[in-house]
C-alpha cells in the first residue's frame, strides 16, 4: 500500500523553493519560458507546413507517374496496332504477288516481313533518354 504524504511537509518544500526564487530574476525566467514556448509553436507550425508540402508533392508525383504509365501503355498499344497493320499489308501484298507469279516482288516482300519480324517495338525503350526526347518533340503528336 502506498503511503499518503503529509500535506504539512509539502508546504515546507515550497517555502524553501520560494526563498531560492528571491535570488532568481522571475521576469527573466518568464521571458525564457515564453521564448521557448514561442519557438516550440513555430517549429510545430513549420513542420506541419512541411508535411503538407510533402503530401502535395507526393500526390503530384503519383499523378505524374500514373500519367506517364498511361502514355507508355497507350503508346505500346499503338505500336502493336501499327506493327499488326504493317504485317497485314505485307502479307496482303505477298498474296497478290504470289497470285501473279511475281517471284521478285514476293521475295522482296518476304525480306520486308522478315526484317519487320526481327525488329522489336521495345528496342528503343532500353534507352530512356531516347524515349524522353521523343516525348518532348514539339512537332510530334501523341494520341492517348
Amino acid at each position: 500500500m502506498s503511503k499518503v504524504p503529509n500535506i504539512t511537509s509539502l508546504g515546507k518544500g515550497a517555502a524553501e523553493i520560494g526563498k531560492a526564487a528571491q535570488a532568481v530574476d522571475l521576469g527573466q525566467v518568464l521571458s525564457q519560458m515564453v521564448g521557448a514556448a514561442d519557438q516550440w509553436v513555430k517549429v510545430i507550425q513549420e513542420e506541419s507546413t512541411r508535411r503538407e508540402e510533402i503530401r502535395a508533392w507526393e500526390a503530384t508525383e503519383r499523378e505524374r507517374i500514373v500519367a506517364q504509365r498511361d502514355v507508355l501503355l497507350r503508346g505500346l498499344e499503338l505500336t502493336h496496332d501499327e506493327r499488326r497493320e504493317n504485317f497485314r499489308r505485307l502479307f496482303d501484298n505477298l498474296d497478290v504477288a504470289m497470285r501473279k507469279d511475281d517471284a521478285a516482288t514476293a521475295a522482296s516482300l518476304l525480306d520486308s516481313i522478315t526484317e519487320l519480324a526481327k525488329t522489336s517495338p521495345f528496342k528503343d525503350l532500353r534507352n530512356v533518354e531516347f524515349v524522353a526526347n521523343e516525348l518532348k518533340l514539339p512537332d510530334r503528336t501523341w494520341k492517348v
